[in-house]
């Protein structure tokens, strides 16, 4: 087919607009119901369902709701740390979605610096990778709230003034 083919013209002008409907459509699923599905969450199999569903509802009043999730199932249920770990090998999109969330200049400072020594002092024998991912996700959240953290430091001493 040439460019100047009719039936050209109409093939080229519905893929434009599938590309142009079909993003629309994603960011337009409902949330009616996450603020349940959240609510209810107190273990990594139904968090990770929960993000599923409705992970594009964190924000507005259901983030605080989504938070308090977050928080009750990986500081409350850190004995279980270790379920996370199949959901951040096989699900992508998951691990992205809970990085982001550890990482938030949002999370309560607190709530980080006890996420943080958990990881780091309290990590169950053989989660040494979920704690580390988890530690590093929390970490650059902090770093992000506090940016004098992140400030280099000079590598040469500056040159003794003569007197």
């Amino acid at each position: 087919m040439r460019p100047r083919d009719r039936a050209w013209r109409l093939s080229a002008a519905a893929v434009l607009l599938a590309a142009t409907v079909l993003p629309a459509a994603a960011s337009d699923k409902p949330c009616t119901g996450a603020d349940k599905a959240f609510d209810g969450t107190t273990s990594w199999a139904a968090l990770n369902k929960a993000v599923a569903d409705y992970g594009h509802c964190d924000k507005g009043p259901t983030a605080e709701i989504v938070t308090e999730a977050v928080l009750r199932v990986v500081i409350g249920g850190w004995p279980k740390v270790g379920e996370a770990g199949p959901f951040l090998e096989k699900d992508a999109a998951f691990k992205k979605w809970l990085e982001r969330k550890l990482s938030s200049t949002d999370m309560p400072n607190q709530d980080s610096a006890e996420i943080r020594d958990l990881a780091k002092n309290s990590c169950p024998k053989g989660q040494a990778k979920v704690c580390a991912e988890i530690l590093s996700a929390v970490e650059s959240g902090r770093a992000l709230s506090a940016p004098e953290m992140l400030q280099l430091t000079p590598t040469e001493a500056p040159p003794a003034k003569k007197p």
